[in-house]
């Protein structure tokens, strides 16, 4: 039986936020970049007329500040040429969510997001809404302690229940449960993967789907 629209929306809205949030604890623990919470944001330099500074205010230069943010998280998808084994398929999310995805993130990564690049999918085939997360780190900051702390953080927000580990072709696949299903989190080289997903039984059949079709 197909779910309510009302239920769609309100499970991608908690995928959302739960995702983001992987998003920057990842971002936080795996980075050799400043803490975002002491590095201020710093919009773009533009180059302003004098009446163009007495006109502008402060939501205006908020809205772009926002927009150059989202563009520079949207300029390297770290996604990209990502394949998946049938019966699952990989496809670019929703203009709307994915727009929702990078101003976010833009906003939310402030000093790391130069350095750090993201991606995201769908998961067809998944039961209800399945996201597949990827951050791409700077050469050799995701070491095994890095990812490790990140894994820890990720798991304390998440309220997830206790990572559970399979290995996969070589790979260290972590799943635990979350209030919205599922998560499965793995890493290769300084690539990490967070699949966000509605059964929690899912994480490990589509962490090895992702896995050997990329091997």
């Amino acid at each position: 039986m197909a779910q309510p629209v009302e239920s769609q929306r309100g499970g991608r809205s908690r995928l959302i936020g739960i995702t983001i949030a992987a998003a920057l604890l990842v971002a936080a623990c795996g980075s050799t970049a400043p803490a975002a919470s002491t590095a201020p944001n710093t919009a773009p330099s533009v180059a302003v007329t004098s009446s163009q500074a007495d006109s502008a205010s402060p939501t205006d230069a908020a809205t772009a500040s926002a927009a150059a943010g989202a563009s520079a998280v949207a300029a390297v998808d770290a996604a990209v040429g990502l394949k998946i084994d049938a019966p699952y398929t990989l496809t670019e999310l929703p203009a709307a969510l994915k727009t929702t995805f990078e101003t976010q993130m833009a906003s939310g990564l402030g000093a790391f997001g130069g350095s750090i690049k993201a991606g995201f999918r769908q998961v067809g085939g998944a039961t209800g809404i399945g996201i597949l997360m990827v951050i791409g780190f700077p050469s050799g900051t995701l070491n095994e302690a890095a990812y490790q702390a990140a894994l820890t953080g990720m798991g304390s927000s998440m309220q997830a229940t206790t990572f559970t580990t399979t290995t996969v072709n070589g790979v260290t696949v972590s799943t635990g449960g979350v209030s919205t299903g599922g998560v499965a989190v793995f890493h290769v080289g300084d690539h990490m993967l967070v699949l966000i997903l509605q059964s929690k039984d899912e994480g490990v059949p589509i962490a090895t789907a992702l896995i050997t079709a990329n091997q």
